[in-house]
């Protein structure tokens, strides 16, 4: 919510939000181990039921009180706002159902099951996501030529790939004076993949944002299928853990098919959780911009997938994507080869197809790739709207170098490994090292917090995945 304030732009209380975010991030990332399990219970119930009531009030609340319209006109804009509002309701629904959950000596009552387990089943959550890709569908024909770079050059250099052109030596209109769509006019500052996996939605439908859409849609689906466990040998990143039986700290054991440290209704709120990573407030408006992020939490959540449920062939191909596609995606190279499942082989198999993919624009004009991709990201300058601390410095006059970026960005990979391991260890470290980033970025924006943001959702889906599978395991071992 806290990104939302300002539309994602610096105000003394956004920055306050994402900071207190980074800091609830980084104490979960940094506690130490020897009282997590003394204190997993507690912690996971009382912590679990806070995060969850405040997730109910931002998608209940949030696409109602935070659609700024910008480009968008017309009855469409007013169907994308009523339909991201219903989509919030019914995610927040979702959500409380099983929080409200209520059990007794005996079994659960009729109502507590009723909530804790048909709102959390496939209906709702396909019905959350139709009237999501509805509102989607609908800012798409509200705004259909947003004045800012990024919608023009995505257009631009995906209809040109069907030409032969290069994207790294297009413009994105005939000339300076009719641009109106200001910031980059001749500069392409991503990697090749981001237009090659938008190309055929330009390509069909006439505009890439249909491929954001749908990115997220699937990446709210592969999350939800993180969420229902893995096969045999896969849980905990490939490592079988014993069945859970007694409680955290040497006290009673769990309930039957309550998992230690995991309390049933957490585990039954889980495969919604996934919901909030196409319903947040402002999603429609992040939508409309053109903003690629998208991509990448598809891209990623379908690596964890992939890894999770045996399919690391398909999980090499999904992240050597994401490399080429952004160049930040590097910074979580090291904590995939860090993560058992995938494994450094994976990882440098998965940095050498991305560099081939890569290579064709590198060889035809690498000066033109270095200007676009390279020293325009390094040379841009920080500014005062920037929702990070640099751009809050700025306010005062204060100047802060790359050693202090490279102070922060050390701490949260040491935190980072920390919690390495499982599905879950790399998805909590990489939102860690990537919101490191966009706290130290000089330019920093709405869109630039959604990766973490979802990845961190993912995190959580992958711990639940984790303990449901410690939950099958012992349903089945013999007694």
């Amino acid at each position: 919510m806290g990104i939302s304030l300002s539309d994602g732009r610096y105000s003394p209380l956004a920055l306050a939000a994402v900071l207190f975010g980074a800091a609830a991030v980084t104490a979960a990332l940094g506690w130490p181990a020897e009282r997590r399990g003394r204190w997993a219970g507690p912690s996971v119930a009382v912590s679990g039921r806070v995060a969850v009531a405040l997730s109910v009030l931002v998608v209940a609340v949030g696409p109602t009180v935070r659609h700024p319209r910008y480009y968008a006109t017309g009855p469409a804009a007013l169907a994308a706002d009523v339909l991201a509002a219903f989509a919030g309701a019914l995610a927040a629904a979702a959500l409380l159902g099983p929080l409200l959950r209520r059990a007794r000596p005996g079994g659960t009552d009729r109502l507590g099951r009723w909530l804790g387990d048909s709102w959390a089943g496939d209906g709702v959550f396909r019905g959350v996501l139709g009237l999501a890709t509805a509102a989607g569908v609908a800012t798409v024909i509200a705004a259909p030529r947003p004045r800012i770079d990024v919608f023009h050059l995505l257009q631009v250099s995906t209809s040109g790939l069907a030409r032969g052109e290069n994207m790294y030596r297009q413009q994105w209109g005939p000339d300076r004076a009719t641009y109106t769509a200001g910031g980059l006019f001749d500069v392409y500052p991503y990697l090749p993949g981001t237009s090659l996996l938008l190309a055929p939605f330009r390509w069909v439908f006439g505009d890439v944002r249909y491929g954001l859409l749908l990115a997220l849609v699937l990446a709210a689906v592969a999350a939800r299928a993180v969420v229902a466990g893995r096969p045999a040998g896969e849980a905990h990143g490939g490592a079988v853990p014993a069945p859970a039986t007694a409680a955290p700290g040497g006290g009673e054991p769990a309930g039957d098919g309550e998992p230690a440290g995991w309390p049933s209704w957490l585990l039954a709120v889980a495969p919604v959780l996934p919901l909030l990573v196409i319903v947040f407030p402002e999603s429609m408006y992040a939508l409309q911009q053109s903003w690629t992020e998208p991509l990448l939490v598809l891209l990623l959540a379908g690596t964890v997938w992939a890894v999770v449920t045996g399919r690391t062939r398909l999980a090499v191909v999904a992240f050597a994507l994401a490399l080429a596609s952004k160049q930040h995606v590097a910074l979580v190279l090291p904590l995939a080869a860090c993560w058992p499942a995938f494994g450094p082989r994976r990882a440098l198999c998965a940095a050498g197809l991305g560099l081939a993919a890569v290579l064709p624009w590198l060889v035809a004009s690498p000066q033109d790739f270095f200007d676009d991709a390279v020293r325009t990201n390094l040379d841009y300058q920080v500014l005062d709207h920037s929702l990070s601390v640099p751009g809050w410095a700025h306010h005062f006059g204060i100047t802060l170098g790359f050693g202090v970026t490279a102070v922060v960005l050390a701490l949260s990979y040491l935190l980072a490994w920390r919690a390495r391991g499982g599905a879950a260890g790399f998805c909590a470290g990489s939102a860690l090292v990537l919101l490191a980033l966009d706290l130290m970025n000089k330019q920093t924006f709405f869109n630039h917090y959604t990766l973490p943001m979802a990845l961190l959702v993912l995190a959580v889906c992958a711990a639940a995945g984790d303990q449901r599978s410690v939950e099958n395991r012992s349903r089945d071992a013999p007694s």
